[in-house]
């Protein structure tokens, strides 16, 4: 068994994107680590017919069964944003791995990815885990002040559920690196506190900062911190200006193991 395998969640309208991710793991995945991907079930079938079976499929339901305290009436009345963290923050529950690299559709590989980018020797997996001052610094001059007092805010409601005080961390972007004793010793925490992940992201839906508050507060695994792992073009500005200056993939694959192209302006503006 090896000691990480790969995880999306999706739905319909990224199947075309997830199409490209799907094309960039199967031309870099030098350790041939499995992926699952996860759809509502009702469009299991769907996937299937189009991607075909060189990804493991998953109904979201499945994942869901595997938590009873999970109702999946009040699930499916959440906004999908919400509710795919659900997802993505379940889905130890049910994979035969301790670790997972959770990635998003609207992301590709750019190189050749193995299981040492992803766990150190020792078997320990790295943690996503920085304080965004470089991503802060990258918006100067025209969503700065909107974009600090964001993560500022989120950073200290999630310190806050912990009862931490220090440095503001920034878990992300995605993809991340997750390890399911992270996952259950939260689990037991919540249930100590009367919740569980359905309530707590519900009302604070940061899942990566949901992990990475609990795994600072059990130390559930070794802390080995990384910066990010992918170049996330959370902006069409962010895209454009390294497009200027001639900077692409090539480039970025010295760096990255691969590319964020955010969903919502990547459709119309990159092909």
């Amino acid at each position: 068994m090896a000691p990480i395998t790969l995880f999306c969640k999706s739905y319909l309208p990224d199947l075309p994107r997830l199409e490209k991710l799907v094309e960039s793991y199967l031309r870099f995945n030098r350790d041939n680590l499995e992926f699952f991907v996860s759809v509502p079930e009702a469009e299991l079938d769907h996937f299937r017919k189009c991607i075909g079976n060189a990804v493991v499929w998953i109904a979201d339901e499945k994942i869901l069964a595997a938590n009873p305290a999970i109702s999946l009436d009040a699930y499916r009345a959440l906004p999908g944003q919400v509710s795919q963290q659900i997802i993505k923050a379940e889905f130890w529950r049910i994979n035969h791995s301790e670790n997972y690299l959770c990635l998003d559709s609207d992301m590709r590989f750019i190189r050749d990815f193995g299981i040492s980018d992803f766990i150190d020797s020792s078997g320990t997996p790295f943690t996503i885990m920085h304080e965004g001052k470089a991503m802060l610094e990258s918006w100067f001059g025209y969503r700065f002040h909107r974009q600090l007092h964001g993560f500022r805010n989120t950073a200290r409601a999630m310190q806050a559920q912990f009862g931490r005080s220090g440095p503001l961390y920034n878990f992300g972007p995605f993809p991340v690196i997750w390890n399911g004793r992270v996952w259950a010793d939260l689990a037991k925490d919540l249930e100590s506190r009367n919740s569980n992940i359905f309530l707590a992201i519900a009302s604070e839906p940061h899942e990566a900062s949901w992990y990475g508050e609990a795994l600072l507060k059990f130390r559930s695994i070794p802390l080995l911190p990384r910066e990010p792992l992918f170049k996330a073009y959370l902006y069409l500005e962010d895209y454009e200006d390294d497009a200027r200056v001639g900077l692409d993939e090539s480039h970025l694959a010295d760096y990255y193991l691969g590319v964020v192209y955010q969903s919502n302006w990547y459709p119309s503006r990159l092909k």
